[in-house]
């Protein structure tokens, strides 16, 4: 019986912390009691992927034309949307392969190199997340990635990695990941001078969470979600418009 109490009274504390503070409980109990399990190493290898080896193929066989307006690039988020009616313009080309990861990204710089668009909108990691790739790795593909498109004129938009619902199977270990890789991104946009779009804002819920009527299975948005998004990236592409049209 004293046990219990003690146990029931550590939780009420941590809890009231937590709201003291403005810190998710789950957040400090996990700092206070870390897992004794080691994390595992990711295995997957994204040349394993079917949707990889299928779209890649097609991507590098396609004559895509000189200099589109935008190319989107990323993984299922990106290719589920129908960029070209969500943000009016019949030139941008998806480069979003469900399940990539952000190595996979790196295969397809030659292409978009080649093709020379004014803008990349960039999206991802969460595949790597999920997979357990370590945070330091995909800062460093990221990186590379923009580093690449930069040296060769091609302006960047980073957007941010949107987190998992609460339904979400390890929702807690992978918004924790989520949110340690928007902070590099956060940084990266600064440092290599490229713009930064937060996309949480609209689409997640007073915990951080992806808001739940904005997700059919805790990852993946439905079509209000993609409207929100498109909504945050029109000023970006309007920007091209109106600097064509001059």
């Amino acid at each position: 019986m004293k046990k219990a109490l003690v146990i029931l009274s550590v939780v009420a504390n941590v809890v009231l912390l937590a709201l003291l503070l403005g810190r998710k409980p789950i957040e400090l109990f996990e700092q206070a009691f870390p897992a004794t399990t080691t994390q595992p190493i990711t295995t997957f290898q994204y040349t394993k992927n079917p949707n990889y080896v299928r779209l890649n193929s097609l991507f590098h066989t396609y004559q895509y034309p000189k200099s589109p307006n935008s190319v989107m690039l990323g993984d299922s988020m990106t290719n589920f949307g129908d960029w070209r009616i969500l943000l009016n313009d019949p030139t941008i080309v998806n480069f979003g392969i469900p399940g990539d990861t952000t190595e996979g990204f790196l295969t397809r710089l030659d292409l978009i190199v080649e093709m020379k668009p004014k803008r990349v909108f960039l999206m991802g990691g969460i595949n790597d997340i999920r997979h357990f790739t370590p945070i330091p790795t995909i800062t460093e593909n990221m990186t590379t990635i923009v580093t690449t498109l930069r040296k060769n004129n091609i302006d960047v938009v980073i957007q941010s990695t949107l987190p998992v619902a609460p339904k979400y199977s390890d929702s807690v270990r992978v918004n924790r990941d989520v949110e340690a890789l928007n902070r590099n991104l956060e940084q990266l946009a600064k440092s290599t001078g490229v713009s930064f779009v937060d996309l949480r804002p609209n689409l997640t819920n007073q915990q951080g969470y992806l808001q739940n009527r904005m997700t059919y299975d805790g990852l993946h948005l439905v079509g209000g979600g993609y409207l929100r998004w498109s909504d945050a990236l029109k000023p970006f592409a309007e920007k091209i418009q109106i600097t064509e049209n001059k």
